[in-house]
């Protein structure tokens, strides 16, 4: 199959989205990924993994985890989820998207490969697959994965050599309707990624979260490593997520004999940019955040970075969120933060597995919080509405589908050159 462009790209890739949700939930299974990695040659089994579970924080770490690999000399894969910028993002090497020609011609190899396989994967055990595919034949030295929802169930839970190395990240009620109602059930799902003498890295959590982790270690002969909370306050869960990572790459350098980093290359995979996560630009004297804080654990830490980086700031906030998110834990973290919310929509014209949830609905509980609320259902008006407040500090959050979609539109992204 020849594939020329990233446009040709998503086109070839769009039939495998709705099956994101028709199979997540009801059929949440590994198998129809084990006859798709037998078909590629299981390149699951030629790579030392990194996986990186949890609720909150798992991108950022991964990120971080890839960067510190990369400052060490070696060639580090990623792959996460969701993408922020573009389906790229899915597969990168040395912090870098696939270059666009290369992501074209390899998927396009890809693609005729799989048309061989008894079941048709869904949209993230396909991309899963072509990133690991890529990484073998790129023979990275370090493959760093993000799961995707959950760890056991997770078609990235192909991964289960020994030497794998699994870092937890906070963990909370989400996706509870495929997860588990309450927290064991939901660290169940998460520790799953653990296989036989794989190493564990973590915080430690509440004790009913880490009843299940040390059930799962014990049984699985797998180390605990456990990294005490850091001892200066409020350090903003992106500082704290990147300790994390160091700590787990602390235990590769030892094990595998990897350089120790000099003090002014651990400052500089600290400064990495991660796409939509507290991510920040200045527009004239005005300033925009971008975070996909999309449940209340990751919201809650957002908040407290920002009240952290900007005391004082009463922002002004755009604010989406999938439909069948638990929008009332969300909007009480918000409310006392806010200047001005406005509440809007994200773009479903194309075939997404999701849908906004309702901004009337969202509304009202803003404006019954006593905040300065307003619904504009189209997303460029939202925004341009966004950027005319007289605040300083803007935030753009909730749902991924939402900042995707405002970055990669050039008329909204014109909008970036606003002065006050």
């Amino acid at each position: 199959m020849i594939i020329r462009n990233m446009q040709e790209a998503e086109a070839a890739l769009r039939p495998y989205v709705p099956l994101v949700a028709q199979l997540t939930g009801k059929d949440t299974t590994l198998d129809r990924v084990w006859p798709l990695m037998e078909l590629l040659g299981n390149p699951q089994d030629c790579l030392k993994v990194i996986h990186v579970a949890g609720t909150s924080g798992k991108s950022s770490t991964a990120y971080y985890t890839a960067a510190l690999l990369e400052a060490a000399g070696q060639k580090a894969g990623l792959t996460v989820s969701p993408h922020v910028d573009s389906v790229a993002e899915r597969v990168q090497i040395n912090g870098r998207p696939l270059p666009e020609a290369d992501f074209c011609r390899l998927l396009g190899e890809f693609l005729e490969i799989i048309q061989q396989a008894g079941q048709k994967p869904s949209y993230f055990e396909l991309l899963y697959a072509f990133a690991l595919w890529v990484f073998d034949r790129q023979k990275v030295d370090y493959a760093v994965v993000e799961t995707g929802m959950g760890g056991l169930h997770d078609a990235t839970n192909v991964a289960r050599r020994a030497d794998k190395v699994c870092i937890v990240t906070d963990i909370g009620l989400d996706h509870t309707h495929i997860l588990g109602n309450n927290l064991e059930e939901i660290t169940r799902q998460k520790v799953g990624i653990v296989h036989e003498g794989n190493h564990i890295f973590m915080y430690g959590q509440a004790e009913e979260i880490m009843k299940v982790v040390r059930h799962r270690a014990h049984e699985k002969h797998a180390p605990l490593h456990l990294l005490p909370e850091a001892a200066e306050p409020k350090i903003g869960y992106q500082r704290r997520n990147w300790l994390l990572a160091n700590y787990t790459y602390q235990y590769l350098a030892k094990r595998d004999k990897l350089p120790l980093l000099s003090a002014e290359k651990l400052r500089q995979t600290q400064t990495i940019t991660i796409p939509a996560r507290l991510e920040t630009r200045r527009l004239g004297v005005k300033i925009l955040i971008m975070d996909g804080a999309h449940n209340a654990q990751k919201m809650q830490a957002f908040v407290d970075s920002l009240r952290q980086l900007y005391p004082r700031a009463k922002p002004a906030i755009l604010l989406a969120l999938k439909d069948g998110k638990d929008y009332e834990s969300v909007v009480p973290l918000l409310a006392p933060l806010a200047e001005q919310v406005i509440v809007t929509t994200f773009d479903t014209s194309q075939d997404l597995p999701a849908r906004s949830m309702d901004p009337e609905m969202l509304a009202k509980a803003f404006a019954d919080a006593g905040v300065a609320t307003q619904s504009i259902t189209d997303q460029r008006q939202a925004f341009q509405a966004l950027l005319k407040s007289p605040a300083e500090v803007l935030i753009v959050t909730g749902s991924f589908y939402l900042l995707s979609q405002i970055r990669n539109n050039e008329k909204l992204n014109e909008s970036f050159n606003y002065r006050h």
